[in-house]
């Protein structure tokens, strides 16, 4: 807390008022790297019009997450390498965020509520971190983030598609 108090300019005790210690400092990065990872990608996905089909939105959510995962990839990582060491209310945090990923992606496909989808949309979120945590393990090469992209896109049509349906064109 001393650090980052004096990275910011500020007193150690200003930063344990506003924080009340270092969970509550971590949870605002946390919420704010949440909050700019959905703002990037509702900004890029109005950029693309409305007629956009379901795969170009896709790929262009896909683009937005690499972005995030290689200019914060320490702090993206972290909690993918070692989840049992974020407090609580982090971890409560990355849940919602992942619950409400299920959910746009459900109405980007324009889904019906179904556990069974649900559960294939997580899985598609599972594999993605899973790649991205190989492609910033490797440094972020620029030649595999068609790989990672593809894949991606591959694996969320591939679990739908066990499901029925066949829309991602």
């Amino acid at each position: 807390m001393a650090q980052i108090a004096r990275t910011a300019e500020a007193s150690e005790a200003l930063v344990h008022r506003y924080f009340a210690g270092k969970s509550g400092l971590y949870l605002a990065v946390a919420e704010a790297g949440v909050a700019r990872l959905i703002e990037r990608q509702r900004a890029a996905d109005a950029a693309l019009g409305p007629g956009a089909g379901r795969r170009e939105r896709l790929e262009c959510s896909l683009h937005v997450y690499l972005d995030m995962v290689a200019e914060w990839s320490v702090g993206w990582l972290t909690p993918l390498r070692s989840p049992g060491n974020e407090p609580s209310e982090v971890i409560a945090l990355r849940r919602d965020a992942r619950r409400r990923y299920v959910t746009l992606l459900r109405e980007l496909f324009e889904l019906p509520a179904d556990p069974a989808l649900d559960y294939a949309l997580a899985g598609y979120l599972g594999f993605v971190d899973e790649v991205c945590v190989l492609w910033a393990e490797r440094g972020h090469p620029a030649a595999d983030r068609a790989i990672v992209i593809d894949d991606a896109i591959a694996a969320v049509a591939a679990a739908l598609s066990g499901r029925g349906w066949h829309g991602l064109t």
